[in-house]
């Protein structure tokens, strides 16, 4: 959502996340005034908007810090899961404050520690998902797979193929974003969210396991 502190690398993410859609086909909105939201998303600030035959999307760009703790986010959540047709894709980037050449494993526990203080489990399950996309991130270009666009599953999927991880990883890391995908939508979750925040970080120190004795 559009702050009065204009973050340059997220709106350069934006940008770069609304022309990707507009290749795809998308009609892409930056809603800039209420008129051009749905009626159901009056009072909200979603970043974008893309509409393709029927598959409609509200798209949020936010740093991993301003993932937790987000009010906005919840309710943009809310009332994308009760709107039939709509979903809710959530693009998370790196905070300000990491340390992009601190080794994995650090890098690792600082951010699982973080998940500690926070007593809204939902909110963990979300910034925990938000952990486990930005490692992937930085296993992949570790291996020098090109991350790009590419979603989080995607590049499982490559790093299964390429042998860093194994395919039992490989489900468990698909069954975590399908458990956000079916919260984002408003449908029963697979198990509830305190056990799937501790799913979550299994997954994250068992991808950097993995990975470390591939190295």
């Amino acid at each position: 959502m559009t702050t009065a502190h204009q973050d340059t690398a997220v709106d350069r993410r934006r940008k770069q996340v609304a022309s990707t859609y507009r290749k795809q086909g998308y009609r892409v909105t930056v809603p800039t005034t209420p008129d051009m939201l749905p009626a159901f998303l009056r009072g909200c600030q979603p970043d974008l908007i893309a509409e393709k035959d029927g598959d409609l999307v509200v798209i949020e760009v936010k740093r991993a810090n301003a993932v937790r703790h987000s009010n906005d986010l919840d309710e943009l959540a809310d009332r994308v899961a009760a709107t039939p047709g709509w979903r809710l894709e959530l693009v998370a980037m790196r905070s300000e404050d990491e340390t992009t050449g601190m080794p994995a494993a650090d890098w690792l526990d600082a951010m699982l520690s973080r998940r500690a203080h926070d007593d809204d489990m939902i909110q963990q399950c979300i910034y925990l998902g938000v952990v486990l996309e930005h490692l992937l991130q930085l296993v992949a270009s570790r291996e020098k797979l090109r991350a790009g666009d590419k979603t989080a599953t995607r590049l499982a999927a490559e790093l299964t193929y390429h042998g860093v991880i194994d395919q039992s990883l490989l489900e468990r890391i698909n069954g975590s974003f399908a458990w956000r995908n079916a919260l984002v939508h408003g449908m029963t979750t697979p198990r509830p969210p305190v056990e799937q925040a501790s799913e979550i970080e299994s997954i994250c120190r068992e991808l950097l396991a993995q990975s470390m004795a591939e190295a």
